[in-house]
Parts: C-alpha cells; sequence; structure tokens
C-alpha cells in the first residue's frame, strides 16, 4: 500500500511525459491511500487543462469519470485537528505549499508508526517526504 500525492495521479487521467511510469506504478498495487482533498485536487488540475484548452469537453467528461471510478477504491485520509496540526508543522519546518502539507500531514498519520511509500511528482513534496522517513517513488534522482 502506497501513498499518493495528486501530482501523481493527474497523469493516470491527463497525458503526460510520465503518464507511462506513474500508469505502471500505478498497476504494481492499485492498493493507495490519499488525503481527502486529492479527488479535488486531481478535478483542478484537469479543469485547468481544459480551460488553457489542452483538453477538449468530451475528454473532461470522460476524466471526470475516470476519476470518480478510481477515487471510489481509494483510502482516504479525512481530516482531523491531529492532521492540521501535522500540516502546520510540516508548512513551518520545509516551507510547503498548504495543499502539499495536507498530502504529507495524510502520508503520516496514515502510516504511522512505520513510514511506508509515498508517489509523487512534485519535488519540494519528494524532499519533504524523504526527510520525514518516506521511500520515495519514483525514487528521487
Amino acid at each position: 500500500m502506497r501513498f499518493w500525492d495528486s501530482s501523481a495521479l493527474v497523469p493516470l487521467f491527463v497525458a503526460e511525459s510520465s503518464s507511462d511510469t506513474m500508469a505502471r506504478t500505478y498497476r504494481d498495487d492499485r492498493h493507495i491511500v490519499v488525503a481527502w482533498t486529492t479527488p479535488i485536487e486531481c478535478l483542478s488540475a484537469c479543469s485547468r487543462k481544459h480551460r488553457m484548452k489542452q483538453l477538449g469537453d468530451a475528454e473532461l467528461i470522460a476524466i471526470v469519470r475516470r476519476l470518480r471510478d478510481l477515487c471510489s477504491d481509494w483510502i482516504v485520509a479525512e481530516p482531523t485537528s491531529e492532521l492540521s496540526s501535522e500540516a502546520e508543522r510540516l508548512v513551518l519546518r520545509y516551507g510547503l505549499r498548504a495543499a502539499d502539507a495536507i498530502q504529507l500531514a495524510s502520508a503520516i498519520a496514515t502510516s504511522a508508526p512505520n513510514r511506508a511509500e509515498l508517489v509523487s511528482l512534485d519535488r519540494r513534496l519528494m524532499h519533504a517526504a524523504s526527510s520525514e522517513g518516506f521511500r520515495i517513488v519514483p525514487e528521487l534522482e
């Protein structure tokens, strides 16, 4: 079981240079954990591509359906006061954006006491997660 950041999930929905790698990683272990914000973040990223005319209407509709289908199988880290406090600590320690701090705090909350694997394409988040004891997938270069 791995924790997935939205940056690693978006390439499953939209063709990007990392899409093949992320699809293989997803096929390797479909039992994934996400933050409660992840479906919203994925939808936001895809919607932004639609507004920028990188996706057509039919493509966006298909993406929304696929997102809803896939996220029904995800394990979701729900918001708690402890998760919020942890996200605040991570913002102060690593200078993360709020969404990334929520992602990492969710990963910490769902993997305690042992840090597991975190799937991400966001460099700043990857470095912070590695410092917090996570094994990063794909591996940091």
